[in-house]
């Protein structure tokens, strides 16, 4: 289904639709472009799948660029984003080499300077921007944790970034010391897609049945792609202590994007990790349909992450009425409402008994549930995302009375 604004009113009303419409109004015909580094397998391709159909829905004629490149690139890119986000990294001259090559490859083929807009997504494409004369107005769209940086990676990046006309992040935490407006958009889910979709009780433990996981027992999950910063290892610690009071399961669910060499390695250790444990499944099958099932069918789920841009798993999970225990990082906080929507950890100590608390109280599962879906709909759908993209174009193209 090709996501149309329309499609939304039964979910966000008719006001909200109509409002979103006549605030585009003035963008009509603009020409925006989108560019990021992969069409799946990640938080950043979600969204655009939906936003970029929508913009054009509403008369912003948009486009979307995915960044070719090599092995080494990718290797390269995602050093830099675990650099970024705090981890020690040496960027040599061969590197830098590498990255700006890449970026210079793929300013010649996508031509951004024929748009009235450019968003630049993450730090993949960052470097693009130095290879046009700049005519037309860019953002670079961070969704990454930029709350400690390496020094000596975001020395390498901030003159590319301060070329950029605004920046938008996830959370106030990441903004940076430099004069370039900075703006905080939070991400967001789409609760028409298959993976946010209503599914009934019975479909969805139809599909966990047949990956093998007992319908009897109660199901514990974490569903991130396999990343170290997602700190799995922590979640089967915990699960270890969990199992001693409840005879319950743990589902790993994860995937591997295209951008993302680091995955496999990962799944690897994971692999090692619970090769003697009961009761662990771990799956990589990339399907938004289970996605969808183990959420809604989960007691609650765990976002145990070291650091996180936003973590839209959790939004995903509180969708689905489904209660989240967290870590204090990124965007978790702004999602999980400590005592309300679900927990948030202090260390595993904390998760564990939490957990233990979650699984014994049927009450306050359903009432976390219930406040979580609420807290999604009234702040995380696509919608709002949407409105504020347009708010923020409209400070470069301002209604003629406002200029």
């Amino acid at each position: 289904m090709i996501p149309r604004l329309a499609l939304y009113k039964n979910i966000v009303g008719k006001e909200v639709i109509e409002k979103i419409r006549a605030a585009a109004e003035p963008l009509r015909d603009k020409h925006v472009v989108h560019v990021n580094s992969t069409s799946s397998g990640g938080g950043v391709a979600e969204i655009l799948n939906t936003l970029v159909f929508l913009m054009n829905d509403i008369g912003i004629i948009t486009g979307w660029r995915i960044m070719f490149g090599s092995h080494s690139f990718f290797n390269i890119t995602k050093s830099m984003h675990n650099s970024l986000q705090g981890k020690n990294w040496r960027i040599t001259r061969n590197r830098e080499e590498i990255y700006l090559e890449y970026c210079e490859r793929n300013s010649i083929v996508h031509h951004l300077d024929k748009h009235d807009l450019v968003l630049i997504h993450d730090p993949q494409p960052l470097a693009m921007i130095n290879n046009y004369v700049k005519k037309n107005y860019w953002i670079w769209r961070c969704h990454i944790d930029l709350s400690n940086p390496n020094k000596k990676t975001m020395d390498f990046f901030l003159p590319f970034i301060k070329r950029y006309d605004a920046l938008i992040i996830s959370s106030k935490k990441f903004k940076m010391g430099i004069d370039t407006p900075q703006f905080v958009i939070r991400p967001s889910i789409d609760p028409l897609s298959t993976k946010n979709k209503k599914i009934s009780h019975q479909k969805a433990r139809r599909l966990l049945f047949k990956r093998g996981i007992d319908l009897d027992k109660p199901i514990i999950s974490q569903i991130s792609r396999f990343d170290p910063w997602k700190n799995y290892y922590g979640v089967i610690r915990m699960f270890k202590k969990i199992r001693e009071k409840s005879d319950a399961q743990l589902v790993l669910l994860g995937n591997m994007a295209s951008d993302d060499p680091q995955g496999p390695l990962t799944y690897h250790k994971i692999m090692e990790k619970v090769e003697n444990m009961d009761d662990v499944h771990v799956l990589t099958e990339h399907n938004d349909l289970l996605v969808n099932a183990l959420q809604k069918e989960s007691r609650f789920v765990f976002q145990n992450s070291i650091k996180e841009g936003f973590g839209l798993t959790v939004s995903e999970a509180l969708w689905k009425e489904t209660p989240v225990l967290g870590t204090n990082v990124g965007g978790i906080p702004l999602q999980v409402i400590n005592g309300k929507t679900g927990f948030i950890m202090k260390d595993e100590k904390d998760g564990v008994n939490k957990a233990i608390k979650l699984l014994e109280d049927d009450e306050l599962r359903t009432k976390m549930g219930r406040n979580g879906h609420m807290h999604v709909k009234d702040n995380f759908l696509i919608t709002r995302h949407l409105h504020d993209y347009i708010n923020l174009f409209k400070r470069f193209y301002p209604p003629p009375n406002l200029k």
